[in-house]
């Protein structure tokens, strides 16, 4: 099952398979990081207030490769758990049922969830209420770190100026309250101390090793 997954997560997805320089082989991670790219139709058609530039706000096709809810559950995020093991995942208000849903298949326990608000840029898409919200769901196995904690759990920061990137605050955040060694999933760049994967980086880690 997992084995064709793997196949194709690697030649229709996200992922480069090139392991040139593989150093991190089989490592169970306390700390994981993931912002899968979701499903979306095309993307644009906002208002003149989020116009960015030039045809930026004409609709089109999304600028990343997409995974269903399904190819979501299906990575090995329970291999790559260590026996105690803090998981954060990325999602948007439409697929927040779905992330619930994600963290059960991959057997992880719901513990919070943390909120970067951003500010209005006029109506764009969506329902009654544009959103302006994006939502990082903070799931465990095992037992919590010991750590200082954090006084809040939302917090205001500039959108960012590429297509789906996030704010390297949420992770210096999650630096002070995680153990290492540490993962980010689906990364935009590397970043000290932390393994890395994605179609955008050099990745560090063997995801078909992890399938079992």
């Amino acid at each position: 099952m997992y084995g064709a997954y793997a196949d194709r997560l690697c030649n229709i997805h996200v992922v480069k398979c090139s392991m040139n320089g593989l150093k991190e082989r089989n490592i169970k991670y306390k700390t994981i990081v993931i912002d899968p790219p979701w499903k979306y139709g095309k993307w644009g058609s906002g208002s003149e207030k989020a116009l960015v530039q030039g045809e930026a706000n004409k609709p089109a096709p999304l600028p990343y490769k997409w995974m269903t809810v399904e190819d979501i559950k299906a990575l090995p995020i329970k291999s790559l758990c260590a026996d105690n093991c803090e998981v954060y995942l990325w999602t948007t208000q439409k697929y927040l049922p779905d992330a619930f849903a994600v963290l059960r298949a991959w057997g992880l326990k719901y513990c919070q969830t943390l909120t970067w608000c951003k500010k209005p840029m006029g109506t764009g898409q969506g329902g009654v209420y544009c959103p302006t919200t994006e939502f990082l769901l903070l799931a465990r196995r095992g037992k919590m770190p010991k750590v200082k904690r954090i006084d809040t759990t939302w917090w205001e920061h500039k959108r960012q100026k590429r297509h789906s990137k996030k704010p390297e605050f949420f992770q210096d955040v999650i630096e002070t309250v995680s153990e290492e060694p540490r993962l980010e999933m689906f990364a935009r760049r590397e970043r000290k101390g932390w393994s890395v994967f994605g179609n955008e980086v050099e990745n560090s880690i063997d995801l078909s090793e992890y399938y079992t």
